[in-house]
């Protein structure tokens, strides 16, 4: 292994790369597949794999937390790569994967690392978890919402507490089609297709859209207008704008489910009270927001207001919410492939070659529990 470990957080929405010790990324790409990885085995296929180029269509690599596209996540890595002049092949890898994916999942990324990008070792762990060291903190809940998972992670001591993690298959991805449903009734927007009103309606929701709350503290979006490529004009003071985040505590309205569904804030509070009774005051002191999707203005004072109603006495008044850096499972994966013991728990070429990819559930074990007591 000759070269710095790689982080590389692996998100439903974008892809992150970088080296350890780095405190951002230096390649963060949309996680799409374009098909153009699909042109280089077609014979005489230049003039094919032009066309494909010009082609606008871009498919997610991820579903959910869940690569659904095999070639396309490693043709976008590649391409990040590339764009670092870093070989794979002479870097261990660091990366990044939602929890309660199925174990098959993971032993599919280790094969392909090590099968097609010849990763000399790797390690895969919880984006939630990495959220927390980011911080500087090694207790506390991490609530993390990206493009398509949302996730309530409790760490003690640095041990993923798994019994009382949380997830949901549901996040940004679905705020923005649920935006595009809003604005279609309210203002009667009509994109004139598909990939059009996509850009619009993620542009509106990441500068404009806000956190309802009894006691607004926190600026609203500067932005006072967005006008549309249809002609539409939403404005600041448009219902739609905070409908869209209440989602996130009602998400039965994305899912367009009968059945009530979990929203983050009863995810969090049933991580800590699904955690030992000694470390609930400590998780409660410590909420992490991580991930695009809980970075709206009166996020924190919402998630708040939220858990007071559902804590006990003795838990809710200890409860203290800080947002995480931009870039946080990232940066919390740059801290651990920087410590020279925890690259010992990376799962090796040689392991790989003698125990096959199932063997990187005993590796992540160290690196996430604690040892197993005598």
């Amino acid at each position: 292994m000759e070269g710095p470990p790689i982080v590389l957080d692996n998100g439903s929405g974008t892809i992150k790369v970088g080296f350890a010790g780095e405190c951002e990324p230096r390649v963060v790409h949309d996680n799409v597949f374009t098909a153009l990885r699909a042109s280089r085995n077609v014979p005489g296929g230049e003039d094919f794999a032009k066309a494909l180029q010009a082609n606008t269509a871009r498919f997610p690599v991820m579903d959910h937390g869940i690569v659904s596209q095999w070639e396309g996540l490693l043709e976008v890595i590649e391409a990040a790569l590339e764009e670092m002049k870093a070989d794979a092949s002479k870097h261990p890898v660091l990366l990044t994967e939602a929890p309660l994916n199925p174990t098959v999942h993971r032993e599919l990324l280790v094969e392909r690392f090590f099968e097609e990008l010849h990763v000399p070792a790797l390690q895969v762990v919880h984006s939630g978890a990495l959220a927390l060291y980011a911080t500087n903190s090694r207790t506390g809940l991490v609530i993390e919402v990206g493009d398509g998972v949302a996730q309530t992670v409790p760490l003690y001591d640095s041990y993923v507490i798994f019994n009382a993690v949380k997830r949901r298959d549901y996040g940004g991805r679905d705020l923005t089609a649920y935006l595009g449903e809003l604005m279609s009734k309210e203002i009667n927007h009509r994109p004139s297709s598909s990939e059009v009103g996509w850009r619009a309606w993620k542009e509106v929701k990441e500068s404009m859209c806000r956190v309802r709350h009894k006691n607004p503290v926190e600026e609203a979006s500067k932005q006072l207008s967005f006008y549309l490529p249809d002609g539409k004009v939403v404005t600041r003071d448009s219902e739609c704008l905070t409908k869209c985040v209440d989602a996130l505590f009602e998400p039965a309205r994305l899912l367009k489910r009968d059945e009530e569904e979990q929203g983050i804030h009863k995810m969090a509070a049933e991580s800590i009270l699904e955690s030992g009774r000694d470390t609930q005051k400590a998780l409660a002191g410590n909420i992490v927001l991580s991930g695009g999707s809980m970075s709206f203005p009166g996020m924190c004072h919402r998630v708040e207001e939220e858990l007071q109603k559902l804590l006990p006495t003795t838990v809710k008044a200890a409860v203290k919410l800080v947002k995480s850096p931009t870039y946080a499972a990232f940066t919390g994966g740059s801290i651990v492939a920087s410590m020279p013991d925890l690259l010992d728990t990376f799962m090796t070429r040689s392991e790989y070659e003698e125990h096959g990819a199932a063997f990187i559930h005993k590796k992540s074990v160290r690196l996430t529990q604690p040892p197993t007591m005598s």
